[in-house]
């Protein structure tokens, strides 16, 4: 994991250049501690910090060249890498390294974009064939790790974050007022847009190709991979349940032993809950492996579960690290997110992350996370509620809409789930759930022209093109998160606050062909309809390994406790 840029189309000496984009590089330096370099030739400058997880000698480190022309800075982990570079030495590649990122190389050199596809990772970066003048920018599937950039009149730059696009010369700094539109919407700014108006992101599953030369730009965005593409869940008896659940555990269990493949220490965030909980319990049970997990506690034993976690370490063996927090730390975390997150950020839970990965990574570099599980199982109260919701719509509208205004006026308390059933399509329906906000009401929304600009469903209908054929309330509902929550809140949250302290954090959930298999299960093996609960094949599998009262519990997430013992709010972080 690291920190990458880059300038093409850029006038100057080398050298010069490489001065002038010495403070960009300083903005990446927290992602990337391990060591940092610049390269520039004729028109284009790449820079990279490197945070050594894979081959730790120089050998490995970037920006990355075949000697040829190819150059590469990259951010991430692939890690199929081992079975690419067989296929690559069987071609005639030579390497010098033993890690990813010069397996990406020569596969970008042998392949092109369609190796893509065969990237089975999270991953962001760019590659340059200097000589043709061609840069290509590619992000992983799921937008575990981010990539933004900015086309200027005469020149193109990108970056792993805004910090580092702000710190080049000329950079954007003017705030993009649709995007705040949105944020004040959604609590994040969604992809491809940024806070900043001439600053976007490359999308999940896409690929830009940028060309220069004297006459000017010609820049192209093509996608390598779509929701489109993972089948609707099946119907139920094809299989057996006790077959699809082997199966599920086999891919957990190689989602895991990927993601152990590492020259430096690994551990587990463990909360207690049922996804970092099966996480944890694969990682210890791989031949070899010591894998100590971490957990947080808070003074307020109604948000603390690190006594849960603390009995599920108990039972797996290992290490097991438990910190405590306090409110002054919670403070002083609060007055630095400023420098965390590179745009606005609504998800109270950065400041447990950020305070968590503090505390994590003077122990171990990487770090393996629950994340994925909810997406792809129904985890989420939201999701259940649109399932719930699937037959409203053959109510008509108008009925609908008088049914939710006599409810919510003799009942205020009901005003949320009145808004919701009021709405017309199932996308509407979505975009309530999710905002808890009417038409009217983000029309007040302290941005200039709110009353002009399209309703905060368009964002979420724009998302849902490529589901047309699921026709399934939960799947949706399960692709929809898979689209825009998780990457645009919960994996921004993570990358920013890992990769602020120098550690990398690891999804093994979110494993493409693991997510893939899950998607096109029956959701009768996702959600329980009689129990009205998620993780169904998650449950079957975690209690053949801990006991069922260490882990089975409402979800609690991992908001902060703005509560302090005396009864005294700590300060809302709604807005960061």
């Amino acid at each position: 994991m690291c920190g990458i840029l880059g300038w093409v189309g850029v006038g100057g000496e080398p050298e010069a250049v490489k001065n002038s984009a010495r403070p960009a590089l300083e903005a990446l330096r927290r992602r990337g501690p391990d060591g940092s370099r610049l390269e520039a030739g004729p028109g284009w400058l790449l820079g990279h910090t490197r945070l050594a997880i894979l081959d730790l000698t120089e050998r490995a480190s970037q920006p990355m060249t075949d000697g040829e022309g190819h150059w590469l800075v990259y951010n991430g982990e692939v890690y199929n890498f081992e079975e690419l570079r067989r296929e690559l030495e069987a071609r005639g590649a030579r390497f010098q390294s033993t890690g990813d990122a010069e397996v990406v190389l020569y596969a970008m050199r042998e392949w092109g974009v369609a190796c893509l596809g065969r990237l089975r990772g999270m991953f962001a970066f760019g590659w340059l064939d200097a000589g043709r003048r061609e840069l290509i920018l590619a992000r992983d599937r799921y937008g575990v790790k981010p990539l933004a950039y900015e086309h200027g009149k005469d020149d193109f730059r990108f970056a792993s974050d805004l910090f580092a696009l702000r710190a080049l010369p000329g950079g954007s700094r003017e705030i993009d007022s649709e995007s705040a539109y949105l944020y004040l919407g959604l609590g994040y700014v969604p992809n491809p847009r940024s806070i900043l108006k001439r600053v976007r992101k490359v999308r999940p599953g896409h690929y830009l190709r940028v060309r220069w030369s004297e006459e000017g730009f010609d820049v192209q965005e093509y996608a390598y991979w779509s929701m489109s593409e993972v089948a609707a869940a099946s119907e139920p008896g094809r299989e057996s349940r006790t077959d699809l659940l082997e199966r599920y555990e086999e891919l957990v269990g190689e989602a895991v032993r990927y993601r152990l493949i590492s020259d430096v220490p690994v551990g587990s965030l463990l909360s207690g809950g049922i996804d970092s909980t099966l996480v944890t319990a694969f990682s210890r049970q791989q031949p070899g492996a010591e894998v100590p997990s971490f957990t947080m506690g808070f003074e307020d034993p109604r948000a603390d579960e690190a006594p849960f976690a603390r009995e599920v370490a108990k039972h797996l063996g290992g290490k097991h690290t438990e910190f405590r927090i306090r409110e002054e730390e919670v403070l002083k975390i609060w007055d630095g997110l400023w420098g965390v997150y590179d745009e606005p950020f609504a998800d109270s839970s950065a400041l447990p992350m950020v305070a968590l990965c503090r505390l994590v990574a003077p122990h171990v570099k990487v770090g393996l996370t629950g994340d994925g599980g909810d997406e792809a199982f129904c985890g989420y109260p939201w999701h259940r509620a649109l399932g719930r919701l699937n037959g409203s719509r053959q109510v008509p509208g108008p009925v609908r809409r008088l049914i939710a205004t006599m409810t919510a006026t003799v009942l205020p308390s009901f005003r949320y789930k009145a808004l919701v059933f009021s709405q017309v399509d199932r996308v509407a329906q979505w975009s309530a759930l999710r905002t808890g906000l009417s038409e009217d009401t983000a029309r007040l929304l302290p941005v200039e022209h709110a009353d002009e600009r399209a309703p905060l469903s368009e964002y979420f209908r724009q998302g849902a093109q490529g589901l047309k054929a699921v026709t399934d309330p939960l799947d949706w509902a399960c692709r929809m998160d898979l689209l825009t929550y998780l990457p645009d809140d919960l994996m921004v949250k993570a990358d920013r606050a890992s990769m602020s302290v120098g550690l990398e954090l690891r999804e093994p959930l979110l494993d493409h062909d693991l997510t893939t298999w899950c998607l096109r299960l029956p959701v009768t093996f996702r959600y329980d309809q009689s129990a009205h609960r998620g993780k169904v094949f998650p449950r079957d599998l975690l209690e053949r390994r801990v006991p069922k009262d260490l882990w089975e519990r409402p979800k609690q997430g991992s908001a902060t406790p703005f509560i302090d013992s005396s009864g005294e709010s700590l300060p809302r972080c709604g807005c960061l």
